[in-house]
């Protein structure tokens, strides 16, 4: 008993401070059950680059919530990325905040600030006009830096 009051403590103190946690209510585009749908801070060039989050500040998720998460992008970036002719959802690696469960969504342009980062990247890459998903699992040479 004393080990959950005071995991919920932490967490309090935690989603207080927490930059996901407390973002406006009027820059949240989509709200759902268990999600929150924002643009990032920083769109580095793109037209659109989205973030969905989990609306309890947690930082890992059980395999169920995870799959929620990614049909949620799926649906949503449909609408978001009309515009490209694909888009894609990265995993946490270069996260700002690692310690509240999220996902980035963007284009993939090639003159956004980030593509170098983009490339270095492990991501999801959706075809709106094929309809293809493929995952994208960057090359790591043998001095341990990631190739394209």
């Amino acid at each position: 008993m004393e080990n959950s009051q005071t995991l919920t403590i932490e967490q309090d103190h935690k989603s207080n401070s927490c930059p996901l946690c407390n973002i406006p209510d009027q820059e949240v585009l989509a709200e759902f059950p268990r999600w929150r749908l924002a643009r990032t801070k920083t769109m580095k060039r793109h037209r659109e680059r989205l973030m969905l989050y989990h609306k309890e500040h947690v930082k890992t998720l059980d395999e169920q919530s995870i799959g929620e998460a990614y049909m949620l992008l799926l649906t949503i970036g449909r609408k978001y990325f009309s515009h490209a002719d694909q888009w894609a959802v990265f995993e946490p690696v270069y996260a700002t905040v690692p310690e509240h469960w999220h996902r980035v969504a963007s284009d993939l342009d090639e003159n956004a600030e980030d593509y170098e980062q983009i490339l270095k990247t492990p991501r999801m890459i959706i075809g709106n006009h094929e309809g293809t998903i493929s995952r994208v699992f960057p090359i790591q040479n043998a001095r341990g830096t990631r190739q394209r």
